[in-house]
């Protein structure tokens, strides 16, 4: 047998000590439960589900117009949306003797399935099926009786009469519906035909005047200060902007999705066009609306919600095209949020803070408004939560591509052991359910699986 000698055996050692540490550094890189980006943490990539899924939500896609569902199964409309229904008249159609059915069976409807319900009072609205019932004589007015009206039918805009009883109007919906978290915006409505913020020179006689319109609008932000509201944008630019700046919760809503340009003026002015990265822009398919036109803007515009019908094209007589692109619009508009990945260590420390990073992806035509918190949540092997903390996250400012949210997980007096990490996206108020991520997952309590994760002493 041939003997090492001290210089052989010195090469030998070395050639084996880099094996060893190939041999290392190979099983430093393997995937365990997620790629590896320090031997000390984990990339863990929930599931996404299929882009063509319809994630329901409040405050996004199809609403329900004039209480009809969407025209296909495959579309859901959940939130309501009551205009015709609640016309003046039917609401007060004695002076100071309020009527709130109507409102209450919308708010009711909404509330059964957690959605939100948003509504339009109209003093107006020629030519509208409670116009020319032939039982119209068993129907309030449109239009109170104490209202004063213009020979063409419509009202005395800016008459003190006409604006003092909306104010007192208003102020009566708002001290009744004002806190209620199932009421997710009103439509300013009150003026111009159908209450769009629109009159027809000639036909329908004297115009509000600048000062009259503001009237109309400051009644209904005193009436609902924490509420959304929207102003229609066929308004004159510069009262829309000052409408805007009046109030803060103060959005936007076109009446003609898939007509050329939507008849808005978001389309045309500059100025206008920014508005949805902090407040909202609602729609309603225009009666004579394309729906591969409408589609398109959507996404190109920003628009969270349009309306289950209102197209005299009826789903069964679209072509192929544009039923998918009827679908894709109720299917994009508004927020579509998921939580693509999260850092999170293999083990953390009791009384220690750590920082995972989460990032959250944005692919919806805009943001949510409203705001939800962003929660954390550990579970024990037997499924019990056992820890929350709260992300400083806010969503709203998340309109469009992706964040990296670092927050802070410091826990104490856990059993030493594994446990399972989920987040969850909570409405303050309590009213809605967890929000619905594009992630796969979801639990019956709402919240998503991430990893897991050991915690020591």
């Amino acid at each position: 047998m041939q003997l090492l000698t001290r210089d052989k055996f010195r090469k030998v050692r070395l050639v084996a000590a880099a094996y060893v540490a190939a041999a290392l550094t190979l099983t430093l890189a393997l995937p365990a439960q997620g790629a590896i980006t320090s031997p000390s943490a984990r990339v863990y990539r929930p599931g996404l589900v299929p882009s063509t899924s319809i994630v329901t939500n409040p405050m996004r896609g199809h609403y329900r117009w004039m209480n009809y569902d969407s025209q296909t199964t495959a579309l859901p409309a959940t939130d309501t949306y009551l205009r015709d229904q609640v016309y003046w008249g039917r609401l007060e159609p004695r002076d100071n003797e309020f009527n709130f059915s109507y409102l209450d069976a919308g708010i009711e409807q909404a509330r059964a399935t957690n959605s939100k319900f948003g509504f339009r009072v109209m003093a107006y609205c020629p030519g509208c099926w409670m116009t020319y019932r032939d039982d119209k004589a068993t129907w309030p007015d449109l239009a109170p009786t104490f209202i004063p009206l213009q020979a063409s039918g419509a009202p005395d805009w800016n008459s003190e009469e006409f604006l003092s009883q909306w104010e007192e109007l208003m102020a009566a919906l708002g001290e009744r519906y004002g806190s209620d978290p199932a009421l997710g915006y009103v439509d300013v409505g009150g003026y111009g035909r159908y209450g769009e913020w629109w009159v027809s020179n000639g036909e329908d006689g004297e115009s509000g005047s600048t000062d009259s319109m503001r009237r109309i609008v400051m009644a209904v932000n005193n009436a609902f200060p924490s509420k959304h509201l929207l102003i229609n944008t066929m308004t004159p630019v510069d009262f829309t902007l000052w409408a805007l700046e009046s109030n803060p919760l103060m959005g936007l809503r076109t009446d003609s999705l898939g007509a050329p340009n939507m008849h808005s003026m978001v389309t045309v002015d500059a100025r206008l066009q920014g508005v949805w990265r902090t407040r909202p822009f609602f729609s309603e398919w225009a009666t004579t609306g394309d729906p591969v036109v409408g589609s398109a803007q959507v996404s190109q515009w920003h628009i969270s919600t349009t309306s289950s019908r209102s197209m005299r094209l009826q789903y069964a007589d679209m072509s192929s095209a544009q039923q998918a692109a009827y679908v894709a619009a109720g299917r994009n508009a508004g927020y579509r949020y998921q939580l693509k990945s999260v850092s999170l260590p293999y083990s953390i420390r009791q009384g220690v803070t750590y920082t995972p990073a989460m990032t959250w992806a944005q692919s919806g035509s805009a943001p949510t408004y409203d705001p939800w918190r962003v929660r954390l949540v550990l579970r024990n092997g037997l499924g019990t939560q056992v820890w929350t903390g709260e992300s400083a996250l806010d969503l709203r400012g998340l309109a469009v591509g992706t964040k990296t949210d670092r927050p802070q997980m410091r826990v104490s007096g856990l059993t030493p052991g594994r446990y399972q990490l989920l987040v969850e996206v909570l409405d303050p108020s309590g009213y809605s359910a967890p929000m619905h991520l594009a992630n796969t997952g979801r639990t019956s309590s709402g919240a998503y699986p991430v990893g897991w994760l050991r915690v020591r002493q």
